[in-house]
């Protein structure tokens, strides 16, 4: 493992630590899968290794999900001991989560690089939008009944596998939509984030020959590291601060970061 860390410039792995900080922040107060932050980091690290571009995003999405991965186990284990886990949501939409998953994985080496990366950015900017407006509009007053009931949590789990963005990161907002508190959804799109990425991890490492000298398969292990350390070390400590925090001041911030990624990661296919 050192020697897979050590393949990165220090600036690089400065860069990749910070990010992991916010990662587990994000993931400890909102429920966020730290793929919205790891993906942009990550394109621009791996950008500058000397691989070709439909060879840079899978492996960025690959590597994402490993550190939502990581990062879920303490921010989920912080909103437990919190008393933060809403079972009646984790009962009703897991199942769903984990199959959109698994869809979302046979989509994702199918969909052109660019494509992913529009999808990417425009996704990140609607939800930022919706957080960011809190304009109180519900769908309904609770999420809908099977079948129909299984639709929003198919489409999270599908689009967070094939897009490496984090299943919380989605399943909060769309959660809103049916008067969920974000302090409730924020703990049961901890365990959205593991149940999604855990499987995609694994997918990802036996999709292709690895394209780096730390990688396994589109898993680069050191990237992986670099991230998931400081964020598995902030995320329970953000997960006690969650229930301290006004529900507004965690929706500004949600949306906030949420608008300067997705600005930047549309920028970067611009150019």
């Amino acid at each position: 493992m050192m020697q897979a860390l050590a393949s990165y410039s220090p600036a690089a792995a400065v860069m990749l630590a910070l990010a992991g900080a916010v990662i587990g922040a994000i993931g400890g107060l909102l429920g966020i899968g730290g793929g919205v932050v790891a993906v942009p980091v990550l394109l621009e690290v791996f950008a500058r290794r000397g691989l070709a571009p439909e060879q840079v995003l899978p492996l960025c999405i690959g590597t994402a999900h490993l550190v939502v991965a990581l990062a879920a186990l303490p921010a989920a284990w912080g909103h437990a001991r919190g008393g933060r886990l809403d079972f009646g949501v984790l009962r009703a939409w897991t199942p769903a989560v984990l199959g959109g998953g698994l869809i979302g994985l046979l989509l994702a080496h199918a969909l052109p690089p660019a494509l992913s990366t529009g999808l990417f950015a425009g996704l990140v900017a609607l939800l930022a939008l919706r957080m960011g407006l809190a304009s109180g509009f519900v769908l309904a007053p609770a999420p809908p009944a099977p079948p129909l009931g299984l639709v929003p949590p198919a489409l999270v789990g599908g689009l967070a596998a094939a897009l490496g963005i984090g299943a919380g990161t989605l399943s909060g907002p769309v959660l809103g939509l049916f008067r969920v508190p974000l302090a409730r959804a924020a703990g049961a799109g901890a365990v959205f984030n593991l149940a999604v990425a855990a499987p995609a991890t694994l997918a990802f490492a036996l999709a292709a020959p690895a394209r780096l000298p730390d990688a396994v398969g589109e898993v680069a292990l050191g990237a992986a590291a670099l991230l998931a350390l400081p964020a598995m070390l902030v995320a329970p400590l953000a997960a006690r601060l969650s229930g301290r925090l006004r529900e507004a001041l965690l929706r500004r911030l949600f949306a906030a970061g949420l608008a300067l990624i997705a600005l930047h990661v549309l920028l970067r296919a611009l150019a």
